[in-house]
Formats: C-alpha cells, structure tokens, sequence
C-alpha cells in the first residue's frame, strides 16, 4: 500500500495501535504493563476493594494531594483511607484516561492521565494526575502519585488550539499517487474541519472525504466523526502525547466490515508531520503494519482568533487513591 493510501485513510477512521516508531518492542511491552497497572487500579476501585488497591502499590507508596498539600504514606496508610471513602462513598465510581505513558529507565515509567469520579447524582470530580510506576521483580507496582485538581477548557476553542497548528493544506506525495488535505476552522472555532482528496498515479481521483473533530465536554475529550465519498464512516477519540497524537478509531467500511485500532500522528515541525499505522485490526483480524508517512505543509494557515469564550468553572478533586 502507498503512503499516500495510509495518509488517506488516517482520520477516515482505518486503525491502529500507536506507539513511538523509535520504540523497541520491549519499550512497548513495558508501557503496556503501566497500562494495565492503570486498568486494574480503577477495576479494584470500582470493587471497593482496598486489598486489591494496595497490593499495586510499593511498601513505601506516597499518594499526594497537590491541592491540599495532603501527604499519604506507604501502603498501609493509603490503604486505610481507602477504607474510610469506600465508607463514605459507596457508590463511588472512578474512571483514567491515559495521555501520556513512557519508560524513564528499564525499571520505571511515569503515566500521566486524568481521573474522574463520580458518587451518584453530583458532579463528577476530575482530577489530573502523574503516577510513576516501577518493576519489582515480575511485577509492576505503583511508587507514588500525584493529583491536582484539572483545568476546565474555556470553551471548545480553549480545548481544541492545541491542533491549530494543523490549519492549513498539507500533501503526502508518493509515485502511486497524491493526498492534499485542509483543515479550516468552523466560523466560530467550535470545531475543526478536514478535507482531503486522494488523487492515483495518473491524476484520477480516488477518494475524497470530510471529517468533523471537536470537544466533547462531557467525556472531557476530543473527538472526530468522517464520512467518506465510498460510503465509509467513522469516529474516534483523540489523546496528546508529548508532541504526538494517539488516535483510536473505528470504521465501518462500505462491505460492512469494520476495522478499528490506533495511529500516531507526530508534529516534527511547524510544517511537516509524520503517521505511523503500527496496529490494524479488520473484523477483528490483525493486518500487517504500516510504513511512517511524511506530510508537509503546502500553505501557510490563515490568520484566526477566538470569537468567543467562556469562563472556566472549578471542578472538585476525586478521592481516587
């Protein structure tokens, strides 16, 4: 398949497991780990089950709240606080969404992510937090984490000029064919816009397709939603990582068929950015990896400002230790 194939079908929604190209296949094993650490955290949080909770942390564990200036302890202490909200709270539900997970050295990695909880009808308290997570012998275990309370986007604008340098036409050029995409603000900047064309070898257009990213306030998260001239369709869930860009998708594809996974998208300059497809499931069959696609800047973005915002509001902190 040409670049320009893997180009053209990124935000349409084909997918992909994203990883740093660099990385080894032991570095992806290990950031998986953390991963899983994460997962069986809030698994055990939503058991009420403090044992299950303090047997992922270290002997000399340290929860702080950044907030408060609160300092837990070790695994007993933490362990024992959680005795008293699972008391106080017994409907408390925790959810983590990871943005960003790499190793520091073979036996430590650092995560970093927000966390919500939700008890019953009030609002939900989201936190951000950093978690650094190191290996004892064939385990992975919590060493500390940090929460603070996360900042409230203005508006859908605050939350999406992270991807304003995007703006702009850019190319992906190969001997089997061309891809020309634009991205342009909506005219009040509540979402960005990408269209993209794909052209062959000899000019004939193959492909072209609309796709829609904007903020959802209520999972706290970016999204995109394409459709494509072959009747293809797809949304996915956007997550920064560093200069890169995890994007997890699904499509269903004109036969029906669906395909889903995850693509990085790494800003290198201010005028070019590479794809990597490094994971690709179709009906659930996994599918060969992909090359890393150069796309560059053709024209400079027009100049835009924000036309309106909003004032933040302050969310309280979870209690997810």
């Amino acid at each position: 398949m040409g670049s320009h194939r893997t180009w053209g079908t990124v935000f349409v929604g084909a997918a992909l497991l994203i990883a740093n190209s660099g990385y080894c296949g032991n570095a992806l094993a290990d950031e998986a780990s953390l991963r899983s650490v994460v997962d069986a955290y809030v698994a055990a949080f939503n058991k009420q089950d403090p044992a299950a909770i303090g047997a992922l942390w270290t002997e000399g564990g340290v929860h702080r709240d950044l907030d408060t200036g609160e300092r837990t302890e070790g695994r007993e202490a933490i362990q024992k606080d959680l005795v008293t909200v699972f008391r106080e709270r017994p409907t408390a539900k925790l959810s983590a969404q990871i943005q960003r997970a790499r190793m520091i050295t073979d036996d430590v990695g650092r995560v970093e992510g927000e966390t919500t909880v939700v008890v019953g009808a009030e609002e939900p308290s989201i936190s951000s937090f950093t978690a650094l997570i190191v290996r004892r012998g064939d385990k992975w275990l919590v060493d500390s984490i940090e929460e603070v309370a996360a900042p409230t986007p203005a508006g859908s604008y605050e939350a999406l000029k992270q991807l304003e340098w995007l703006v702009g036409k850019w190319v992906d050029q190969s001997d089997s064919g061309r891809v020309e995409t634009v991205f342009r603000w909506t005219p009040n900047q509540a979402f960005l816009l990408r269209s993209f064309t794909v052209t062959g070898a000899e000019g004939e257009t193959q492909q072209r397709g609309t796709q829609v990213i904007g903020w959802d306030p209520r999972a706290r998260n970016i999204r995109s939603w394409s459709f494509n001239s072959d009747g293809s369709f797809g949304d996915a869930v956007w997550s920064a990582n560093g200069e890169q860009w995890l994007i997890k998708s699904a499509q269903v594809l004109p036969d029906g068929r669906a395909a889903a996974g995850t693509y990085v998208l790494t800003r290198v300059d201010k005028d070019a950015m590479t794809l990597q497809l490094i994971g690709h499931e179709l009906d659930g069959e996994p599918q060969p990896a992909g090359e890393p696609v150069k796309v560059v800047r053709v024209a400079e973005p027009a100049a835009t400002a924000p036309t309106t915002t909003s004032t933040p509001t302050t969310e309280p902190r979870g209690a997810s230790r």
